[in-house]
């Protein structure tokens, strides 16, 4: 099957070095670059434990994202300055 790629002219450079030093066809080299780099395993991920810390956020807001939060305090300062008017 024939596709285009665009590879960076460095990455290429050296798939022609290693075509060459292999003695191979440049689509040799690519398609056994692509299956070691497809059949490696991923390493493994820690999960990370980050530590948390109270704010003092009232009741109402607890469960909230972080856009529904900012939405809301928001929404409250703007009530606050037309209260002052």
């Amino acid at each position: 099957m024939r596709t285009t790629l665009n590879i960076s002219d460095a990455l290429l450079d050296e798939l022609r070095v290693r075509a060459h030093e292999a003695g191979r066809p440049m689509n040799a080299t690519i398609e056994e670059v692509l299956r070691r780099g497809l059949a490696a395993k991923n390493p493994s991920r820690k999960a990370v434990q980050a530590k948390t810390f109270k704010v003092g956020i009232k009741p109402a807001y607890l469960g909230m994202s972080m856009n529904q939060l900012y939405d809301q305090l928001e929404a409250e300062s703007t009530f606050k300055v037309a209260d002052k008017k």
